[in-house]
């Protein structure tokens, strides 16, 4: 699914990262906008490699570092959690819209 943006707080940011690397930095942010935009990321370093657009050999040996920010594997909870809170957010517009439809549809049936 295309989320078109993403919630970015920047003083948890800054604070959980204040001792990566320039390349990290990069690597990590494009691991999460990438999770953001799929829903995960795969278990595999070739892979993670290409998300972060660092050779394989590179990839691995920033691996460690970037893994810490995750867990289960490369499951990331602020993001995890973020998902949830807008999946929740669409459900209950979609629904608020759809009674709202209905009801003028209704209001439209009564006036004719």
């Amino acid at each position: 699914m295309q989320r078109p943006w993403m919630p970015f707080y920047i003083g948890d940011y800054i604070g959980d990262t204040r001792h990566l690397s320039t390349v990290q930095h990069g690597a990590y942010l494009l691991l999460i906008f990438s999770y953001w935009s799929r829903g995960d990321l795969p278990d595999d370093d070739r892979q993670l490699a290409n998300i972060t657009r660092l050779s394989l050999k590179e990839f691995r040996r920033h691996r460690a570092v970037l893994q810490a920010f995750f867990h289960n594997g490369w499951h990331h909870k602020r993001i995890d959690i973020e998902l949830k809170r807008t999946f929740d957010i669409r459900m209950k517009r979609a629904a608020a819209g759809a009674i709202g439809g209905t009801v003028a549809s209704i209001n439209r049936f009564r006036r004719r």
